[in-house]
């Protein structure tokens, strides 16, 4: 016997709520520690170098160095650093040609959530 279960659920995002606003449009906001000036993007709410609690916001640019990809069955995703940030992160990738070293922090594609990674359109016809 099969039976339909749809449940309604609301996230609470806290303390990196402006984090997760910034990622809906498509903007690169790191958590900065006050105490030694790591960068974490995705954000932090705790330091992950001096376990600090005393982070604030500062906007990158949104420009990420692809460091590996990779090509799964449907999507492609990469091990990024986004520029101005002291940690890696995996993005999926949205229109990045295969010699692209680089890529710009777009919105999420279709409704879904996630760190996008997409080719700007000012590097059109650039080489990397």
């Amino acid at each position: 016997m099969k039976r339909q279960l749809t449940l309604e659920y609301a996230f609470e995002f806290g303390a990196l709520e402006p984090y997760y606003s910034a990622v809906a449009r498509g903007v690169a906001l790191a958590s900065v520690c006050e105490q030694c000036g790591y960068a974490a993007f995705p954000a932090r709410i705790l330091c992950p170098k001096c376990a600090s609690s005393y982070v604030k916001w500062k906007p990158l640019l949104g420009r990420a160095q692809i460091v590996h990809r990779t090509t799964g069955a449907k999507h492609e995703f990469a091990l990024v650093r986004f520029d101005g940030a002291d940690t890696q992160t995996v993005v999926r990738l949205h229109t990045i040609p295969p010699h692209a070293s680089h890529g710009w922090l777009i919105v999420p594609r279709d409704d879904l959530i996630g760190l996008w990674l997409g080719a700007a359109a000012s590097d059109a016809g650039k080489e990397d």
